[in-house]
């Protein structure tokens, strides 16, 4: 099929349905009303004028350290993967509806859904969500739908905003919310892994507990570069694992966009939210994608929809699908194994220097101190240094995270400027 644009004959006709003679016509009435009262703007710059400024402008930002987590985390973009995102075609393109032309977007998708299933263990992904916290929503949603249930289990330490987001599910699905009570009318237990904490556990237990009363297993990983050094859920009898994607490829950028990723065991694929893409062959033979079992209200009545999403963060996929794609098995293993390597170094380092470490069970790269004095004023000694030296969770508790991204010499600065200001306490 190839795509036909609106001739000027087919605008003729349509701009004489709705009575009038032009484009500039049609859109009149919304222009905005023009003051008469001149605007206070500086003279017009060239833009090699322009540019100065702007390089003037940035002189102010100061370049900081990263040692903040909990659910963004600083990971090294390739330089390839902006080059292949903004691409015209990826970066202007809208996830398709009637898809089956853009073949090179379904490709994507589909080799987001298999990587996906390859991280996780799971049988069956979809084409992507919003983020991670509407994923989890999302899956308390369909357990719910799957069981006829309406009790959902929140069994550990899962990130208390997107506690919050699971909450504002439930109660506009009259759905009940527990914490660590499983009886015969639990639809799921949810759980995060790693946690919050960094806490980094087997969940087979969990798994067993929500399987022995005809409930489901959800694990939500919001780290999901801990995949590949950590067993997948699927290995631990997940029956859903959901998570944010953000650590593959794409920047913090101020708190979004992210992207939502959800897969599940083959006999939920009929109640999975959003689309999936498949692959197949057209009548002649040829490999072709295409976009199936969408089980949303766009497509079939709302009284039998399983869920409200409507469409997948396309670009946000794209960015993941190449991340994995150019770091490959080998590569993504490095990344997770020098951001665990760097957490505990800088544990250990601080744990000599008075910081009470309240982990209880191994950590990947985040991990929960109690601070010798005010953790304020070590988060204030730090940013002059021109360090963000975690969260802090609580009185005197920071939650601390390395990535890749630190190097030996920040780690050694971090405890320098803590071990100072200890000395001059």
């Amino acid at each position: 099929m190839n795509y036909v644009p609106t001739t000027k004959k087919d605008e003729k006709i349509m701009l004489e349905r709705v009575g009038v003679k032009s484009v500039e016509e049609l859109v009149d009435s919304f222009r905005p009303m023009i003051s008469n009262e001149r605007l206070d703007l500086p003279p017009a710059l060239t833009e090699m004028q322009l540019m100065q400024h702007m390089r003037n402008i940035s002189k102010g930002n100061k370049i900081m350290r990263y040692f903040v987590g909990a659910g963004s985390y600083n990971h090294y973009i390739p330089s390839a993967l902006n080059h292949l995102v903004m691409r015209g075609e990826f970066l202007t393109g809208y996830t398709p509806y009637q898809a089956e032309i853009n073949q090179g977007t379904l490709q994507a998708m589909y080799e987001f859904q298999s990587f996906i299933c390859l991280l996780t263990g799971m049988d069956v992904s979809n084409a992507s969500l919003y983020d991670g916290a509407s994923a989890l929503a999302e899956a308390a949603l369909m357990s719910a739908s799957y069981t006829g249930r309406k009790q959902i289990s929140v069994g550990n330490n899962i990130h208390p905003q997107y506690f919050e987001v699971l909450k504002t599910y439930c109660e506009a699905a009259d759905l009940e919310i527990t914490m660590n009570q499983v009886t015969q009318e639990t639809a799921c237990i949810l759980t995060q892994n790693p946690d919050f904490y960094g806490n980094v556990e087997n969940l087979s237990y969990i798994s067993e507990r929500a399987h022995k009363v005809g409930a489901l297993s959800v694990t939500c990983v919001v780290e999901p570069t801990s995949l590949a050094i950590i067993d997948p859920p699927g290995n631990y009898g997940a029956d859903i694992v959901v998570g944010e994607g953000q650590s593959f490829g794409i920047p913090l950028n101020f708190g979004g966009p992210y992207l939502g990723f959800l897969a599940v065991r083959s006999y939920l694929l009929k109640k999975i939210p959003g689309r999936i893409c498949g692959m197949t062959n057209d009548s002649v033979g040829n490999r072709g994608f295409v976009l199936t079992l969408q089980a949303r209200e766009q497509h079939i009545r709302r009284e039998r929809a399983t869920s409200n999403i409507t469409t997948n963060v396309a670009l946000n996929a794209l960015a993941a699908t190449v991340y994995l794609a150019l770091m490959g098995r080998s590569g993504l293993i490095r990344v997770a194994e020098a951001s665990y390597r760097n957490a505990h170094l800088l544990q250990s380092k601080l744990s000599a220097l008075g910081f009470q470490t309240l982990n209880n069970l191994p950590f990947y790269n985040e991990f929960l101190v109690k601070t010798p004095k005010s953790s304020k004023k070590i988060l204030a000694d730090l940013a002059r240094q021109g360090i963000c030296g975690g969260l802090e969770v609580g009185d005197d508790r920071l939650l601390i995270c390395c990535t890749e991204m630190n190097t030996s010499q920040d780690i050694d600065d971090f405890v320098s400027a803590v071990a100072e200001k200890e000395q001059t306490a």
